[in-house]
């Protein structure tokens, strides 16, 4: 079981998913660089009405987290185990997006063509970083990185709280936290496809064990909305 924390602490530093998944159906791949860890990280996003799925892969396995939001479940999947971990988080409805700009951040007015989707450059200033994010409205809305969870915990940075909530989605982000290293996000694929509802179900033949409610998730609930 020592490979659990392993993945949950990898899944929890660097889980970005969809907040809506009603909005677009099909997959996000990102790449993700620098921060606390070193490492690059590809990321899976699935989306469909009622869904969400992360898949991730780290140096310690494959794993995956579905949450469905109508059951008010999020299910975490080890594929080295073939073990599925189910925690109880309520039901969550997908959250209304507004539609101004997001404030916090200054519009430059520069666009960009990203994989296809006009993407409208926004400048973040704080005293804590700096950051460049090119954004769409094509894609529905963000939910952040995940900033809980152990000894990976990362602290949000201003541009995530600032986009939580809008019809804005990064296609890229460019940020350097002061005193900390430098960060990069990039979506590297988008498709728009009808997914199968098998998607979003625990695979056939894996384990499936009830963990309760959120509070028995070693290192936090990744995917979790405040």
């Amino acid at each position: 079981m020592k490979i659990v924390p392993a993945l949950l602490a990898a899944c929890a530093l660097l889980l970005p998913r969809l907040a809506s998944a009603d909005s677009f159906e099909g997959k996000v791949t990102m790449r993700i660089e620098g921060g606390p860890s070193s490492q690059i990280q590809n990321i899976t996003v699935s989306s469909k009405a009622g869904f969400s799925r992360i898949d991730i892969a780290t140096p310690q396995g494959q794993m995956g987290v579905i949450t469905d939001f109508a059951a008010g479940k999020v299910l975490m999947l080890l594929a080295p185990m073939q073990m599925v971990l189910v925690h109880a988080i309520g039901q969550l409805p997908p959250p209304s997006a507004a539609a101004s700009k997001p404030s916090g951040l200054t519009d430059t007015g520069v666009k960009e063509t990203i994989l296809g989707y006009e993407c409208e450059k926004y400048v973040e200033t704080s005293p804590t970083e700096t950051a460049e994010i090119w954004v769409t409205d094509q894609l529905g809305t963000f939910a952040g990185l995940m900033s809980q969870g152990g000894p990976a915990q990362r602290q949000a940075q201003a541009w995530e709280g600032a986009l939580k909530g809008h019809t804005f989605f990064p296609m890229r982000v460019i940020s350097t936290p002061r005193g900390k290293p430098s960060f990069k996000l990039e979506v590297t694929a988008v498709n728009k496809e009808a997914l199968p509802d098998s998607d979003f179900q625990a695979p056939p033949g894996w384990r499936v064990q009830e963990m309760g409610g959120v509070g028995g998730m070693p290192f936090g609930m990744p995917g979790a909305r405040p």
